[in-house]
Parts: C-alpha cells; sequence; structure tokens
C-alpha cells in the first residue's frame, strides 16, 4: 500500500477547489486525479480536515464483542483450529475471516491448534 499524499498538497488542492475550479482542472494542475481532488474537497466541507486518515490496524474488528466467548471456548477446548472456531462463530451468527480469528486470538494471547484437520489426514495418509 502506498503512503498518503502529503498535507500540504491536500490544503493546496482544497483551496483551489474552495476558490471555485473544478475537479480536472484541479487535478491536472497538482497531478491528482480529478476523483481524489473532489473528495478531498467533499470531504473538508463535510469534516472541516483534508488531513490523511489513519490506515491499517484492527479498527473495527467483529470479534471485540466475542472476546469473552472466545476466550473461554479456547480454555474449554484447546485443541481447536482456528478454522473450528470460525465455523462455531458463524454459528452464533458472526461471519468473519480466519484472519480475524488469528489476529483477535494473537491479541488476546490465547493458544490453539496450529494445524487444520487436512494437515492432519495428509501427514498420516
Amino acid at each position: 500500500m502506498g503512503k498518503a499524499y502529503s498535507d500540504d498538497l491536500r490544503c493546496r488542492v482544497v483551496t483551489a477547489m474552495a476558490a471555485g475550479r473544478s475537479c480536472r482542472d484541479v487535478g491536472a494542475v497538482f497531478d491528482v486525479a480529478p476523483s481524489t481532488a473532489g473528495n478531498w474537497y467533499r470531504r473538508y466541507r463535510r469534516e472541516s480536515s483534508h488531513a490523511a486518515r489513519p490506515t491499517g490496524g484492527d479498527r473495527c474488528s467483529k470479534l471485540l464483542e466475542e472476546a469473552g466467548w472466545l476466550g473461554e471456548r479456547l480454555a474449554e477446548t484447546p485443541e481447536l483450529t482456528l478454522s473450528e472456531v470460525r465455523s462455531d462463530l458463524a454459528s452464533r451468527g458472526v461471519e468473519v475471516s480466519y484472519a480475524s480469528v488469528w489476529r483477535t486470538v494473537r491479541k488476546l494471547g490465547l493458544r490453539h491448534k496450529k494445524m487444520d484437520d487436512l494437515r492432519d489426514r495428509a501427514g498420516s495418509a
């Protein structure tokens, strides 16, 4: 993923658009896509900020509310794989990715079974 545009550039683009210039004109002058210029200006009018938003991280995990249940589940059955935990969550109505489950388990400092059933079967064949 690339870096965010500088605040200086964002400020100049927003200022030019506030002066009445079009998205296409401003985009051509500052070498940004017209849609980018328009998005920055709309955001500035809505939030009074043109600064880049934070990137990365697990900001809104669906599993935050399930952390207690997840800890209890892995404590009572530590040999569960993450795929099995994910299936259990789906039966509770929480659809999440394998990576989300892994990040949450890691964040909580919990242990889980390292190999899933498919690898176990392939190793014994």
